[in-house]
């Protein structure tokens, strides 16, 4: 069994300014950080891999792309220098899109977004903005093969995806038509649960299909996961969907027994499932004195904090999770170094860039 995944990190999608007020992260907000600083803070913490967005969901890049906003002055290169830093000390890198959410783009193609839901987040997949993303990807992977990539935010109108029902509109006329077999009818109250449940499973799928080619046509030893997330086990929209058995990870942002023992048993050969210790703060989703259960069930772990501008280290409001997270984190290590779970991480799971 490969060695566990530690990754916990200081999230540079978001701010948090007190216990309640957590914005998004705007461009100069953490472009001034010093690299060798981040790094070593999570290297200090314990993990055993480095992660950075290469696009925040916020809209804006930490390297200088030619498809979108860049974070100011230094920022445009945070990512290249803590991928150097990373492969200087032989631990993989992982990096992060969103795939529905942009707030840019939001703000500024409102083509993009479902036309009944205008204070959504979701952009549409039907519309050009998957051509973008799959560009962005494209150009980042030709400059950065990475060793995994976290597409977080994988939905269809909303986070509650399995609910959301489709509604006629010029995004899903074309569509809708050539899935279902029928035209799209004038009214919501028309689309049948069931036509709605399949044409969402069907447009999903083939996001998914791009997004996976564009990433292995580019850089193929860089491997994929998923965040939907999960609201609960075995929900329709995502039970035996491609994305569940074709990715090379399994991502739940929770430590719920319902949502990952659902995971275990369906993952494929091969398959890795990733475990949130610390991060989404909603009753009974993250607990992470339970890692201990799901490092003996073979998962790898995940974690994220917020830290207040210019300061990227965690608000206090993290302060006990954070603790029990650091103790599992070095416990972790003494097991590997003791051999009780140790393969290279190298085997069939990332390795250096």
């Amino acid at each position: 069994m490969p060695d566990a995944t530690r990754l916990m990190c200081c999230d540079l999608n978001w701010t948090r300014y007190s216990e309640k007020y957590a914005p998004p992260s705007m461009p100069q907000d953490w472009a001034y950080m010093d690299p060798k600083e981040y790094f070593d803070w999570h290297m200090e913490f314990g993990n055993n891999a480095m992660f950075c967005q290469a696009y925040t969901f916020c809209g804006y890049a930490f390297y200088r792309t030619n498809l979108g906003p860049v974070a100011p002055g230094p920022g445009g290169d945070l990512l290249p220098n803590l991928l150097k830093l990373a492969n200087n000390a032989g631990v993989p890198f992982w990096s992060y899109f969103s795939v529905s959410w942009d707030l840019i783009a939001r703000g500024l193609r409102r083509d993009w977004l479902f036309p009944d839901h205008p204070g959504g987040w979701c952009l549409a997949p039907e519309t050009s903005w998957t051509d973008l993303l799959c560009q962005r990807v494209r150009e980042f992977l030709t400059d950065f093969p990475v060793d995994w990539i976290l597409f977080d935010m994988f939905l269809y109108g909303e986070v509650e995806t399995n609910k959301f029902a489709v509604e006629p509109s010029e995004i899903v006329r074309e569509p809708f038509e050539e899935i279902i077999g029928r035209a799209m009818p004038d009214t919501a109250e028309e689309i049948t649960p069931e036509e709605s449940m399949a044409y969402k499973r069907e447009i999903m799928g083939r996001q998914f299909a791009r997004i996976k080619e564009t990433v292995k046509e580019t850089s193929p030893k860089t491997k994929i996961l998923f965040n939907v997330p999960y609201l609960e086990p075995t929900e329709p929209i995502w039970t035996d969907h491609p994305m569940l058995t074709h990715s090379d990870g399994l991502f739940a942002e929770c430590t719920r027994p319902d949502i990952l023992e659902w995971l275990l048993e369906v993952k494929q050969p091969g398959q890795r499932v990733m475990t949130t210790l610390l991060g989404h703060t909603g009753p009974g989703w993250c607990d992470p004195n339970s890692w201990r259960r799901w490092y003996d069930a073979g998962c790898d772990f995940f974690g994220y904090t917020f830290g207040t501008p210019p300061d990227f280290r965690p608000h206090p409001f993290y302060h006990d999770g954070l603790e029990i997270t650091r103790n599992a984190f070095a416990e972790i290590e003494k097991q590997r170094s003791a051999g009780l779970r140790c393969e290279s991480l190298n085997t069939g799971y990332g390795g250096t860039s």
